[in-house]
């Protein structure tokens, strides 16, 4: 006959395992942005786990299930898992406008991605309803439709003149010089260091100002509007200018990914040379339109300087 004692620890043993091995409770697969600043993606649902990257607010993860604490989720191509309670589904609100810099339509996104299915394009000058902000792309709701759009194509003033998203010249530009290329400008929520932060952002990203209280310009930047501190912003008074520059890469590779979209995602056109001359033609908070022998793609800011 058995023991009972081993029979009893050994129905505990299982039904302990049992319990660990609960899965994670399903969902549709949904987009949901970065909020309270840089958050960890971690191999496993644990506080222990590796850590596999870090995230600013602001930044879209797929999410595939959640539980109390963690969701699963996919961002720049890797698969982790982060704090469910530092993603949010955003609840701004405000109208923005289509501004393309060609008169060409802005294609409104199932995902933030380039690589998202189209659900309808939209001519400059359109109005949408901003429904969350995120790095490079926002949620928006446009005549019924709800989905993601660039960022940097929409503005809080609706377009004139002729008909290409141009505000026109009397605007003052400004782009962002911190001390250090790796450092990032806060985008305030007033003119205050003690103001909410609504955003960071790169060396070479593009301002435009539209006032100015103390140490502080009053600018928008990628559709959203808020404050930045003046000694950190190069004023100029026309719009951005391509420029020529040079490949590099700060990890020691002798290569550099080209890709068809802005995102580690992207399809990767074809890799590049350190070295290799560039042409750059949109500067982002962290990806930029480049031309490389007539053909248009995108490059990490990180890994180009402008030529001298």
């Amino acid at each position: 006959m058995k023991d009972p004692r081993q029979y009893k620890r050994r129905i505990q043993a299982l039904t302990l395992t049992a319990a660990l091995a609960l899965p994670m409770v399903s969902l549709a697969e949904s987009h949901m942005v970065v909020q309270g600043g840089k958050l960890n993606l971690r191999q496993q649902p644990s506080l222990e786990a590796a850590v596999l990257g870090q995230y600013p607010t602001g930044t879209w993860m797929t999410v595939h299930e959640e539980t109390g604490k963690w969701s699963k989720v996919t961002v720049d191509g890797k698969s982790g898992y982060v704090m469910s309670k530092y993603l949010t589904e955003g609840n701004a609100s405000g109208t923005l406008y289509v501004r393309t810099n060609t008169g060409a339509g802005l294609n409104l996104r199932s995902e933030p991605s380039e690589s998202g299915k189209i659900l309808t394009s939209c001519k400059p000058g359109t109005a949408v309803k901003l429904l969350s902000r995120g790095n490079g792309w926002h949620k928006v709701q446009v005549n019924g439709q709800v989905g993601y759009m660039a960022a940097r194509y929409l503005t809080t003033a609706p377009a004139t003149g002729n008909g290409s998203g141009s505000t026109g010249t009397t605007a003052t530009f400004g782009t962002v010089q911190n001390p250090g290329k790796n450092q990032v400008l806060l985008l305030r929520e007033t003119a205050s260091t003690q103001a909410r932060v609504l955003g960071y952002y790169h060396n070479g990203t593009q301002v435009t100002i539209t006032g100015s209280q103390g140490d502080f310009y009053k600018v928008t930047v990628a559709g959203q509007k808020g404050y930045m501190m003046k000694k950190f912003i190069s004023v100029k008074q026309e719009a951005f200018q391509p420029f020529t520059a040079v490949l590099v890469n700060p990890n020691g590779n002798k290569i550099v990914n080209f890709r068809k979209a802005p995102g580690l995602s992207a399809p990767i056109i074809k890799t590049l040379a350190v070295g290799t001359r560039i042409t750059v033609t949109e500067m982002g908070d962290v990806w930029c339109k480049v031309t490389v022998d007539g053909t248009e793609g995108y490059v990490s800011r990180y890994f180009f300087e402008k030529s001298k």
